[in-house]
């Protein structure tokens, strides 16, 4: 195997074609780097400079092997420089989940401030519902998740970054959309479409709890797992909902929204990452979103 040390100072001297001027350029002096020049022709097997008087010049051998030479120490140098890199985050694979309603803004604004931040990191994104995420951490298929915070035995830390008032959808025409504000009492025995209490988790149980502080008793006929979906059951006219106030940027049409009266329950939106985890990029990117979160809520 070729000693580097010996490759780059016989790329120098072949360049100088002057002992002197390459011992210098190396900082050695002269004797050390013939010395060094002399182990790698034995080596090879080969002579790679020769001398006429008092000048020096590659042998046909020599000529070969310059270019030769310098690529492979520029391929050193590229390698050097790539694992520096890496350990410092600046390059590598992030495997990012993101819920729908992260999906709309958030997102798409993160992954253009990464890739001018971090533009060497790879983002991967899946789109997944926060109890899929969970599920996903456990899995190990992503690093980064943006998420309803959810329980679980994954061993995951939690940053919020944005958080959201609740709103009712009602179809078109409903009898509550004749107020500016909906209090919770009014939905007593509506017909409500609710989030599902295994997939749709966090609503459901935030929403279950915020009625329940009033006693107030849904007539709950579907359980959905998404957004969209349960915007659609609302727009067939099959009963009322609560969804994040982003549901209004859907824009489906005869499906009207009102917002909750008094001090409500609000839907927080986190970013969660797993503590052991050890990858620089993902550390990067971690830093990189919470600086950006930070300064998006300062506007």
């Amino acid at each position: 195997m070729l000693d580097l040390a010996q490759v780059r100072c016989f790329v120098v001297a072949a360049t100088e074609l002057n002992f002197r001027r390459a011992a210098a350029l190396l900082n050695m002096t002269q004797p050390p780097l013939s010395r060094q020049i002399h182990l790698l022709e034995h080596k090879l097997g080969v002579q790679l400079f020769e001398r006429v008087g008092r000048t020096v010049r590659l042998t046909t051998e020599g000529r070969v092997f310059l270019a030769d030479a310098t690529r492979l120490l520029q391929l050193s140098e590229q390698a050097e420089s790539a694992v520096r890199r890496a350990s410092q985050g600046k390059t590598g694979r992030v495997r990012v989940g993101f819920t729908g309603a992260a999906g709309y803004e958030l997102i798409p604004e993160l992954v253009k401030a990464a890739r001018e931040a971090l533009p060497d990191i790879d983002v991967v994104l899946f789109e997944l519902i926060s109890v899929a995420q969970i599920e996903a951490f456990t899995a190990n298929t992503i690093d980064i998740g943006f998420m309803r915070p959810l329980p679980s035995r994954q061993q995951l830390e939690f940053e919020l970054i944005d958080e959201e008032p609740l709103i009712v959808a009602m179809p078109r025409g409903h009898a509550l959309a004749a107020h500016d504000r909906i209090a919770t009492r009014q939905l007593d025995g509506q017909p409500f479409i609710m989030h599902s209490p295994t997939h749709g988790k966090y609503f459901y149980e935030r929403i279950m709890a915020m009625l329940g502080a009033d006693d107030v008793k849904p007539d709950i006929t579907q359980y959905i797992d998404q957004t969209h979906t349960i915007l659609s059951l609302v727009r067939a006219g099959l009963g009322v909902g609560i969804l994040p106030e982003s549901a209004q940027r859907f824009h489906y049409d005869n499906v009207e929204f009102r917002p909750l009266a008094g001090n409500i329950a609000r839907a927080e939106m986190s970013m969660a990452w797993r503590r052991d985890q050890d990858n620089p990029a993902v550390t990067a990117f971690r830093l990189m979103a919470s600086d950006y979160f930070a300064a998006r809520q300062r506007r």
